[in-house]
């Protein structure tokens, strides 16, 4: 083996370590076509040359060739050398760009995600829905009832009475049947409405409860048009000619009437119910004077200071007129105003007014029915008072 081919496969082994230390595979070294000999057009002529320069001739193409061979193999071993560079650089670069890419390609997916939020379907309200809710609130209202029912939440807390002026509370409650404590669910309205219309004074009455502690009475009351005094006591005389229970103290809003009996204490009564309630209230007294010229005399007292004389079966027609002949009057000026035949007025100081008085003035005296009245009225209230009992029993 020649020196020539020793050069050449030390330059192999070179660039296999190099090939190694880059760790590079799968290089194959190009073949040179093998030398032929050169063609040399600058030639002049085609002499035979002679054997000696044919020896010089080869060994200057070998030389050239050995140049050759060796420039290209450094040349192909740098050249793959930079593509496996480009080849690194390139899958850097690709390693690189692979998470910008999954960087963008997470963003259309965050949209996607967007997107389906947005196209979720609304919530639709179903027959279930109703069905549970229903129950929740049939179950939340049973809750309340049994905790109402079974706790002093449903006692009765407050009474009310509305309406009423000739019967007093104390004489209410004894008639309901129920007071404070009871159970709002287990009295009966009813039975009260009953009781209470027992009394002569009571019109109607109308019992309700006020959830949900409270009970309301509103009481409508025959109008007092009239009382009778009797033994320190006054007695009202009710719209439909009864009389009620008396009182001890004086009434304000009606007069005090004396001496009737049968048919004029009826027709005293029906006169008053048809007087205005402004003008009733202004009489103080009553009196029942009959003669044998005027057997349906009346003799009243004004609270202003007037007396009249009048018929009682005219006595309302008249009397409502009053506030104007009161006018005319005056207020420093009084005396009797007769009404029985005409409307006259006669001052104290004339001899008419004091014949009138002396023929009319009298003591009054109570009737004799008012102590039977007072004797029945107890009795009924005697009796009322057994049977509110036995119905609480």
């Amino acid at each position: 083996m020649s020196d020539h081919d020793n050069n050449i496969d030390d330059i192999k082994e070179k660039l296999k370590k190099k090939r190694q230390d880059t760790e590079f595979n799968g290089y194959t070294p190009k073949k040179k076509p093998s030398a032929q000999p050169s063609k040399n057009p600058d030639a002049k002529d085609n002499k035979i040359k002679s054997p000696h320069e044919k020896t010089k001739e080869e060994e200057s193409n070998k030389k050239t060739d050995k140049s050759s061979t060796e420039s290209s193999l450094t040349i192909e071993h740098y050249s793959d050398f930079d593509k496996k560079e480009n080849h690194t650089k390139s899958k850097e670069t690709v390693k690189e760009e692979k998470p910008k890419k999954k960087k963008q390609d997470r963003q259309p997916k965050k949209e996607k995600k967007e997107k389906v939020k947005k196209d979720k379907k609304p919530f639709k309200f179903k027959k279930i829905h109703a069905y549970i809710i229903g129950l929740l609130i049939l179950l939340l209202i049973l809750i309340t009832i049994l905790w109402y029912v079974f706790s002093s939440a449903s006692d009765v807390k407050e009474i009310k009475y509305n309406g009423n002026s000739l019967v007093s509370e104390e004489e209410l409650e004894e008639r309901i049947g129920f007071g404070l404590g009871s159970k709002m669910f287990s009295i009966s309205l009813n039975d009260a409405e009953e009781n209470i219309e027992l009394l002569p004074v009571i019109k109607d009455v109308t019992a309700s409860r006020d959830w949900p502690n409270g009970v309301t009475l509103d009481v409508n009351e025959y109008k007092a048009v009239a009382y009778i005094n009797s033994e320190d006591l006054y007695f009202p005389v009710l719209e439909n000619s009864r009389i009620q229970r008396g009182y001890p103290t004086a009434p304000k809003n009606a007069p005090i009437i004396y001496n009737f009996e049968g048919e004029e204490f009826d027709a005293l009564v029906t006169a008053l119910n048809d007087i205005e309630v402004d003008i009733l209230k202004n009489i103080s007294e009553i009196y029942f004077r009959p003669t044998d010229n005027s057997k349906r005399r009346i003799h009243v007292f004004m609270n202003d200071g007037q007396e009249i004389v009048a018929d009682y079966e005219t006595f309302a027609e008249k009397m409502n007129y009053y506030i104007g002949i009161r006018q005319e009057i005056g207020e420093d000026l009084q005396g009797i105003i007769d009404m029985e035949v005409g409307t006259s007025f006669l001052p104290y100081k004339s001899a008419e007014a004091r014949e009138i008085k002396e023929n009319i003035y009298n003591e009054p005296s109570s009737a004799n029915y008012i102590e039977d009245i007072n004797e029945s009225l107890n009795g009924l209230s005697d009796t009322l008072n057994q049977i509110g009992k036995e119905r609480e029993e």
